[in-house]
């Protein structure tokens, strides 16, 4: 049930499912959200004339069921098309003949520029981004020097509140309901995938409760094979990527089941993550990502190696490098970058690995505009795997310690990379992990409008901003002597009139809180 709803008649409880313009053309990070205050109203009517509206996933009021299937057809009364006969994608407000069509940017090509190869010379032979998802670059005004940096998620989070609603809303989004897809969203997932990759829709199997042994067990089966391959090649040796693929394989089968389980251990052992570490959170990340994208799981095990093995090179770095505090200076840092073409290096004196695992570990640090390493490659010259390891090493950098700069909030660190997009990073594909992994990922640390602080434990597939948390504190950041759970879509603290909402992120360890103390059993 999509209608076109003018912005000034828009109302709470209604469901943007797209917009009059391009995504990638506004501040929303969100492809498709539930509006909940008037704050997000006024963002809609300074960026859109109209936008489309599905009321199948709105609440309250505003929410009408689906009609039924006409006989004889497969699709309902009034849905969009879809294949040759519409307009599918992010941009394309749903198949209406009013809707702006979204005019593709070219993409940049360098000139002159060599074929592209690995840095032995050797071609490679990943599927580059179809051609309908141009690179788009957008000089993106660096945090802090605006008169209003912040972006949707800023404006959206700054002055946050609560909203009352009724049982309509718990009615109509039932617990573990499989999230509605309409089909502008499947296909705007669709055309970001490699041609010939189906794309393929999960469902959360398990809770995040049931599923968080079998993650925790998988998570720590990868973390020893990795401080294994770190000996071996320090020894000289050499190792079996099908030991690899083998511990991956049952890592890439949780994140199927629940991938907010994986993300919870891969939080939990953040305090404790050191320079190969890092690269097992990236892997959890980078595995639900794919999964959020719909990669199949061979693709999705391609993912979780390239996660676990692409900062492998840095065995070969100078020790003074590894072990200094502070900043690099310029020649430090530019041996701290050759990290990459020693991995590679290691890599090549591997047995059967895959081209595409190679490609995506030689370019998680390429950036869209050219800035990047080793090989300075510009827009659809990085292959999806690069673009997507940027993003995801790039985020669990920032929400860790490093020896130069303290951890920034999960939501600190997810705006940071939204105005870093166009320039370094390709900005659909900034919009799918956003949508992945949540505004606030499961393992945040959150303030709550109470003043307690919890953690994120689940999320809500269709109420972003309401996810189930773990409430570790009283109002006085005291530890609560017996954490309780609270899903912020159906209770109020308490029983109280009010309705609890998130207020702000923290940074890992606020209030000297350990992830590790509140272990979901």
């Amino acid at each position: 049930m999509a209608s076109k709803i003018f912005t000034t008649d828009l109302k709470v409880g209604m469901f943007v499912a797209d917009l009059d313009r391009p995504w990638v053309d506004t501040p929303f990070l969100l492809q498709g959200f539930l509006i909940e205050n008037d704050e997000q109203i006024l963002a809609l009517r300074t960026h859109c004339e109209y936008v489309i509206v599905d009321r199948a996933r709105s609440t309250g009021d505003q929410f009408e069921a689906p009609p039924a299937a006409s006989p004889g057809t497969g699709r309902k009364p009034g849905a969009p098309m879809t294949g040759s006969g519409a307009a599918a994608g992010s941009g394309s407000a749903g198949g209406d003949p009013d809707a702006v069509t979204e005019v593709k940017a070219a993409t940049p090509v360098a000139k002159d520029r060599p074929a592209r190869a690995h840095a032995d010379g050797s071609p490679m032979r990943t599927a580059r981004f179809p051609a309908s998802v141009p690179y788009r670059s957008r000089r993106a005004e660096a945090p802090g020097t605006g008169a209003d940096d912040r972006g949707f998620l800023g404006r959206l989070f700054g002055r946050l509140k609560g909203d009352k609603r009724g049982d309509d809303d718990r009615a109509s989004v039932p617990p573990m309901e499989p999230p509605r897809e309409t089909p502008q969203e499947f296909a705007a997932r669709a055309e970001l995938l490699p041609p010939g990759v189906e794309v393929q829709t999960y469902v959360d199997q398990v809770s995040v409760e049931d599923e968080v042994p079998r993650a925790q067990a998988a998570v720590e089966h990868a973390s020893s094979l990795l401080d294994k391959l770190v000996s071996d090649i320090r020894l000289g040796q050499s190792f079996e990527i099908e030991r690899v693929e083998e511990i991956v394989g049952d890592m890439v089968e949780s994140v199927v089941r629940n991938p907010d389980a994986a993300m919870w251990i891969a939080r939990l052992r953040q305090e404790d993550i050191a320079t190969y570490g890092h690269g097992l959170q990236v892997s959890v990340y980078l595995t639900a990502f794919g999964r959020h994208l719909g990669f199949p799981k061979a693709q999705l095990a391609q993912l979780a190696q390239i996660g676990l093995l692409l900062d492998i090179g840095k065995i070969k770095l100078p020790r003074y490098l590894m072990e200094k505090q502070g900043r690099y200076t310029a020649e430090e840092y530019e041996e701290a970058k050759r990290h990459v073409e020693h991995g590679i290096e290691i890599l090549h004196n591997t047995r059967n690995i895959d081209p595409e695992v190679m490609e995506g570990i030689e370019q998680h640090h390429e950036r869209m505009n050219g800035s990047g390493y080793p090989r300075g490659f510009v827009g659809d010259e990085i292959g999806i795997y690069g673009r997507m390891s940027g993003i995801v090493d790039t985020f669990a950098a920032l929400t860790n310690h490093r020896p130069y700069a303290a951890a920034s909030s999960s939501y600190e660190a997810l705006r940071s990379i939204s105005g870093w997009a166009g320039d370094f990073f390709h900005e659909p594909l900034v919009q799918q992990f956003v949508s992945s992994i949540g505004v606030f990922p499961v393992g945040s640390l959150i303030e709550l409008s109470t003043g307690e602080v919890a953690i994120v434990v689940a999320h809500n597939k269709v109420r972003r901003l309401k996810p189930r948390v773990l409430v570790v504190t009283g109002p006085d950041k005291t530890r609560s002597p017996h954490p309780a759970m609270l899903d912020l879509l159906y209770e109020n603290k308490a029983g109280g009139d009010e309705p609890v909402y998130i207020k702000r992120g923290l940074p890992a360890g606020a209030y000297d809180l350990d992830l590790r103390d509140f272990y979901l059993s």
